[in-house]
């Protein structure tokens, strides 16, 4: 029975630290809008389908084309 307490602990612990590390691991950041990005930090998504998951993080000073979700200087 013991035995049995300490799996089952140990399975939910390791299930538990799965979902956060997830949570780090895929931080979203908000879509940038077509052309020069003013934000610190955000996601240049393709709009060639919809809800494309093609996308590029794009930085402030950075030019975000949405046709190919591509980021250039």
């Amino acid at each position: 029975m013991k035995k049995t307490l300490v799996v089952l602990v140990c399975a939910l612990a390791c299930l538990a630290a799965t979902d956060a590390s997830a949570a780090v691991k895929y931080k979203r950041y908000p879509q940038c809008t077509g052309g020069p990005v003013t934000e610190k930090t955000c996601e240049c998504h393709a709009s060639a389908t919809p809800a494309s998951r093609r996308f590029h993080y794009c930085h402030a000073g950075e030019s975000c084309d949405t046709t190919t979700g591509k980021c250039s200087k």
